[in-house]
């Protein structure tokens, strides 16, 4: 009967074992995953700074017209943020872009007349000729996501470390 227990013990601690180093690279893998999922958010605003840098060092300027405000509502129902559709005319060729920022009231009225800024190689990058309709996203979105990510990190490495049962919990 002790020969029994014995190994009973023996499967009992490698099935302990087993479902440690599962836990242990779920936790792993889960990290490199959301740090994935952060950096492409990351890029994204990376991006977005980028082409608003382009069209302030090399863009020009020019003036549009507000011609329509897209109502965007939220999942839940709710109700309304307002973008603004702005055209604009360069070499008698019209363009028409959404601006880079929603909002409750709107911001910009229908016909309003707005600064715009675009790219002279391709007037279909433009944006409004304002510091927060250029810079918001990435002012926010950049160092949110690298928070986020030092944050989640922090905790998965303790989670690890620690050997805590994230599988079963």
């Amino acid at each position: 009967m002790d020969a029994y227990e014995k190994n009973v013990d023996k499967a009992v601690n490698a099935a302990e074992k087993v479902v440690r180093g599962a836990n242990r690279l779920y936790i792993g893998c889960a990290t490199i995953f959301a740090n994935l999922f952060f950096m492409a958010f990351c890029l994204w605003g990376v991006y977005a700074a980028y082409v608003s840098w382009q069209l302030q060092t090399n863009g020009k300027t020019t003036t549009g017209i507000v011609v329509r405000l897209n109502e965007q509502s939220d999942g839940d129902g709710g109700c309304c943020t307002y973008v603004p559709i702005v055209e604009f005319e360069v070499d008698g060729r019209t363009y028409s872009f959404e601006g880079g920022t929603a909002s409750d009231p709107p911001a910009y009225r229908l016909n309003e007349e707005v600064t715009v800024l675009y790219d002279p190689a391709d007037p279909n990058t433009a944006q409004i000729n304002k510091f927060f309709e250029r810079w918001l996203m990435p002012i926010i979105l950049i160092p949110s996501m690298i928070c986020t990510s030092i944050i989640v990190t922090f905790f998965m490495v303790r989670a690890w470390r620690r050997g805590e049962d994230i599988i079963s919990a």
